[in-house]
């Protein structure tokens, strides 16, 4: 598999015909993927010629297969399996596997050296060099991929011997060990990016990867197509699914009709306006863990009205928090304290972090205090703003605005509902959604998060450290405040968890006072399965997911 490897077994036979202009064939449907979708529709999994086809659903595109643009569930679900990674996350998301780096030694604090495995291919038929190795963690700073931020502290990558290379720290940093788990240890072809240039990736462009399955078609706003990589480096008979295909829809409800009808064997997130078609559906497992998500609202600290931190407490004052978890995240969600992310990431001092959790100020609806806020404002005469969301969001988005308007205050909320093909270029501040003045477009988003790992940096680092405000950042809020930046710097050369843990705390102390954020609620993880297929995700579903451990019954 690829994320959790069965055989180490090399490929010794190859199969004919490849395409080996990049392993990307078309962006056009072909007439067999049409007929595959048809007997889809009717509850069979396999092609006439015997192939089993694995079906996901979702309602978002990826923006492009280039690995520096995978860093959202989309491109996790369509993207990922095209590419291996140095090293993986084993499925509670606690420990570090072999990947393409077979062996690895942490030589000192500032010193890691990775064993390469040998024998490699790309799905071009290409072997795998240490100059591609070299030349993918390079590009992880020089191309800002969206985990770059992972690489920080990294000096720079050289070749040290026979399949080795080493990576030199400018500072110790205790959760490098998760960086190379991440799209961030990528390894892709150097020859196919170069020739490819700003294409490579793009529904045009080539992919090269040396995962268990290649890009075999994509068409826009409709399917992406994957087959198997006959040159896979691990064991092909592992593999139960000979093509997967990957089926954008325009909304929830017509998603949740398509699994309905058979036409989908796997998606995940199941909102719970969806859920009573969900459960109603036989043939098909609900399963349900808690994983690290949570949903909450973003101010665009950086524009009016939000600029001021009164205006953004006014308006987190209004939030009846409690009325939101139960209407929209329902018997699967729990109404969050003062912290965005999970309790199950409090792990390193629960203690410590449940306490202040209880303790510190929770932004739960307090029209009085709104008030207060409002009239020590910059703009205490009131305001206007939009709200933006997916179409998927505009419950949560006419709930808010009912209990700004009910709190009496000269604050109105404008909703402005946008696509979900937009939303990865909207949340991540790319420069295709940006204002004319260069900023995010939105005064204050509806968004959520499910975190690269357990550590709480997964989101202390990507949503409130002012170096993520870049296109590709997750920092929607766009806050900058440097005495947190100094806690949360600490926190990564400190080795001790319950001392991590408490400068942790004592940043997000810098959070609660400056309310960039309001958290919502956290959900527990749902996904829908059809009972043909046999597969089970965990807390590190987002790095860990792979069609190779999808197994047929």
């Amino acid at each position: 598999m690829k994320k959790k490897i069965l055989s180490l077994l090399l490929v010794s036979t190859m199969v004919a015909g490849l395409c080996l202009s990049g392993c990307s064939s078309s962006n056009t449907k072909t007439e067999n993927q049409a007929t595959t979708a048809e007997e889809g529709s009717e509850g069979t999994k396999t092609t006439n010629s015997g192939e089993t086809v694995f079906t996901i659903g979702y309602t978002q595109e990826p923006k492009s297969f280039d690995p520096k643009y995978i860093n959202g569930t989309a491109a996790t679900l369509s993207c990922f399996d095209c590419y291996d990674t140095l090293l993986n996350f084993n499925d509670a998301g606690t420990e570090v596997l072999p990947g393409l780096a077979e062996k690895w030694e942490q030589v000192d604090d500032l010193t890691y050296k990775y064993k390469i495995k040998e024998g490699v291919k790309f799905c071009d038929g290409t072997d795998m060099t240490m100059e591609d190795v070299l030349f993918s963690m390079e590009r992880v700073k020089s191309e800002t991929y969206a985990m770059s931020y992972l690489f920080d502290f990294v000096d720079h990558w050289e070749i040290t011997g026979d399949w080795e290379i080493t990576c030199y720290l400018t500072e110790a940093d205790v959760t490098w060990k998760y960086a190379l788990c991440t799209v961030a240890g990528v390894v892709i072809s150097k020859d196919a990016v170069e020739k490819a240039g700003e294409e490579y990736g793009s529904i045009n462009g080539t992919v090269v990867g040396t995962g268990p399955y290649m890009r075999d078609s994509w068409t826009s706003g409709t399917e992406i197509t994957l087959v198997k990589n006959p040159y896979y480096w691990g064991d092909p008979t592992t593999l139960d699914v000979d093509k997967v295909q990957y089926l954008i829809f325009a909304d929830q409800a017509t998603l949740a009709l398509a699994v309905q009808a058979g036409q989908v064997d796997y998606t995940r997130g199941l909102p719970i306006d969806q859920m009573s078609i969900y459960e109603a559906i036989s043939d098909y497992s609900i399963n349900i863990y808690q994983g690290t998500s949570s949903t909450f609202l973003a101010f665009n600290t950086q524009k009016y009205p939000f600029d001021d931190a009164n205006a953004r407490k006014a308006v987190a004052y209004c939030i009846d928090k409690e009325s939101i978890t139960s209407l929209i995240g329902g018997q699967f969600a729990e109404v969050s304290k003062a912290v965005v992310f999970p309790e199950s990431m409090f792990y390193m001092n629960t203690d410590a972090w449940n306490q202040f959790n209880d303790s510190a100020e929770t932004y739960q609806q307090n029209y009085e205090k709104a008030k207060e806020a409002l009239a020590a404002s910059a703009y205490a005469d009131g305001f206007e703003f939009e709200y933006w969301c997916a179409t998927s969001g505009v419950n949560q988005a006419e709930m808010i605005q009912a209990m700004i308007d009910a709190s009496g205050l000269p604050i109105k909320m404008i909703i402005h509902e946008y696509q979900a093909a937009d939303q990865s270029a909207i949340a991540y501040g790319y420069a295709s959604a940006l204002d004319e003045n260069g900023k995010r477009p939105y005064n204050m988003l509806g968004t959520g998060w499910l975190s690269d790992y357990l550590d709480p940096i997964g989101y202390l680092k990507c949503h409130f450290h002012s170096t993520q405000n870049y296109e590709g950042g997750a920092n929607k809020a766009a806050w900058i405040n440097t005495n947190y930046d100094a806690f949360i710097d600490e926190s990564y050369v400190n080795p001790d968890d319950k001392e991590r843990a408490n400068l942790m705390i004592q940043a997000y102390q810098y959070v609660i006072e400056d309310c960039p954020y309001v958290s919502l609620f956290q959900q527990l993880d749902r996904y829908i399965i059809s009972n043909e297929f046999d597969y089970t995700e965990g807390p590190a579903f987002f790095w860990n997911f792979s069609v190779a451990n999808v197994k047929l019954k």
